[in-house]
């Protein structure tokens, strides 16, 4: 299904997705229309299910998050399609899992990243899961980071770029360095 936004559509989207916080006063504001325009815009947007709700981007070191893990796994032959989908939605809640994608072919099936306190609570954490869904998934590489080395967490940029370019297709391409001086 293409999306088909109007101009004002566009620009409250734009302008949620750079501070989700602000209020149909101030996007109403800055735009030139109403905040009721505004309202009646994110009601839209939010119903079409383009907006799926709203959260803070939060510092994980500063909540004591030092340890980021990104794991592939690899289900073992007819293990994930024998689950319901229940249980496949139970097996990716929980507090240390981030983000958990699904690979269609290759060596992986699954990639996750995960979050934890300390190397130890990671340690526990594999150990546990090795121990307990081994004859469901093998880990087949583990990569820990700390979680300074977080260059850039975010999607906004991507966001903005397909909002602008929603009518038309351009490729992409990585951008140009500024010279260093």
């Amino acid at each position: 299904m293409k999306l088909s936004l109007s101009g004002n559509e566009r620009a409250v989207l734009k302008a949620l997705i750079q501070d989700g916080r602000a209020s149909c006063t101030e996007i109403a504001k800055e735009l030139g229309i109403t905040s009721q325009a505004v309202g009646k815009i994110q009601d839209k947007l939010e119903r079409l299910g383009v907006i799926k709700g709203y959260a803070a981007l939060v510092d994980y070191e500063k909540l004591g998050i030092d340890v980021l893990a990104i794991a592939f796994f690899r289900f073992k032959s007819g293990s994930w399609t024998r689950l319901e989908k229940e249980d496949i939605m139970q097996r990716v809640k929980g507090p240390h899992l981030i983000r958990v994608y699904r690979l269609n072919e290759g060596e992986y099936t699954h990639i996750v990243v995960y979050g934890f306190r300390s190397i130890k609570e990671l340690d526990n954490y594999v150990h546990l899961l090795q121990t307990e869904r081994g004859h469901i998934s093998e880990l087949k590489k583990l990569y820990v980071l700390s979680a300074g080395s977080v260059l850039k967490d975010s999607p906004a940029e991507l966001l903005l770029k397909v909002i602008d370019e929603l009518d038309q297709e351009v490729l992409a391409r990585p951008d140009k360095p500024k010279p260093m001086r």
